[in-house]
């Protein structure tokens, strides 16, 4: 995530707390706060990992006949090496998730 969105996810949880006499409830607020703002971070930095992953599978230019057969095993190949390396979350079935969702996005550009 870039700066200017970190700066402005911090500026928005200290402009919207308001101290009152209740120490519990302020810690609350800005405990919830701080996971929302935690939350939102974390899906957008996956939604844009999930883009470039997407992108690097479709530079592999998998299109009909034996590239299609190429882009399937490196699909199945990826999908085992990076499973054994960073976990769940990389089948093939997410794999080809990425790819398809970076197509989406690419095509429908305005």
């Amino acid at each position: 995530m870039d700066n200017k969105l970190m700066d402005i996810d911090q500026t928005n949880i200290i402009n919207q707390f308001v101290k009152t006499d209740d120490i519990l409830k302020d810690m609350c607020g800005i405990i919830e706060s701080s996971q929302k703002a935690a939350y939102q971070a974390v899906n957008t930095t996956l939604v844009r990992r999930n883009w470039l992953l997407g992108y690097r599978i479709a530079s592999e230019d998998m299109q009909d006949g034996e590239r299609a057969k190429y882009g399937a095993e490196i699909i199945k190949k990826l999908s085992k090496e990076l499973s054994a390396e960073y976990g769940k979350g990389f089948t093939k079935t997410n794999l080809y998730a990425f790819y398809s969702f970076y197509k989406m996005m690419l095509y429908n550009k305005t």
